[in-house]
């Protein structure tokens, strides 16, 4: 049987468009929740993410954006939204991931580098003795930065996919591609190499991630597909 191909959006939210021209794809809940964020940026991300993620489930649904909707799971997944897929969606700054696929459930996640401190201790303190070496390992500075950012962003792919806390993660290896077991599941994780600057990871449940069929899009022309 062939693997199902996942496909990642990369999705560039930065550039500039009235939100509010994409306000009727969103529930209620979703702009009040971001009305209460302070910061104008993460209130944009929030809803042209968003916005953008039922443009392109819809594609898979065969129905119009304005019915896409999901709901959450006790730690934040997003449950499947019409058409039979698995699919997650992460952000950071003004970049956004979606991964969908036919298959199994799936996590992606997507990290800024960008300082937490001092990578080695953090690594120390929440990470396995082992990704604490490998971080402590790279020269002092931006390596060390990047590798803490890959680690954390396999954590939180993997917890993603699990329907799980990333707390519950932490304390996990998440190196290297051989399978990881949670609950009496495999899950296997593989970094996404999307630029400089940025750390990325996917995740599935039970088979290796296989293709990825990969996309970069800026959002406004993902919302005019609507």
């Amino acid at each position: 049987m062939d693997t199902p191909t996942i496909t990642v959006w990369d999705i560039d939210l930065a550039p500039e468009a009235p939100d509010a021209s994409v306000h009727g794809l969103l529930t209620a809940g979703e702009l009040d929740r971001a009305a209460g964020l302070a910061d104008p940026v993460h209130r944009s991300a929030l809803i042209r993410s968003h916005a953008a993620a039922r443009v392109v489930l819809a594609d898979y649904a065969g129905v119009p954006a304005g019915r896409i909707r999901w709901t959450t799971g006790p730690h934040g997944k997003p449950a499947p939204a019409a058409g039979g897929c698995e699919w997650n969606l992460s952000r950071s700054g003004t970049r956004a991931l979606l991964a969908v696929t036919r298959g199994p459930a799936v996590g992606v996640d997507i990290q800024r580098e960008h300082p937490h401190g001092d990578p080695w201790a953090l690594a120390r303190r929440f990470f396995t003795a082992a990704e604490a070496d490998r971080v402590g390992s790279a020269p002092a500075g931006r390596e060390r930065v990047s590798r803490l950012c890959q680690l954390l962003s396999r954590k939180e792919a993997w917890a993603k996919a699990a329907g799980g806390r990333l707390l519950q993660f932490l304390r996990r290896d998440a190196r290297g591609p051989a399978p990881k077991q949670w609950n009496g599941d495999d899950y296997f994780l593989a970094d996404l190499e999307i630029g400089p600057g940025f750390a990325a990871a996917i995740a599935t449940t039970g088979r290796t991630p296989g293709p990825v069929d990969y996309h970069t899009r800026d959002w406004r022309d993902l919302c005019a597909l609507n």
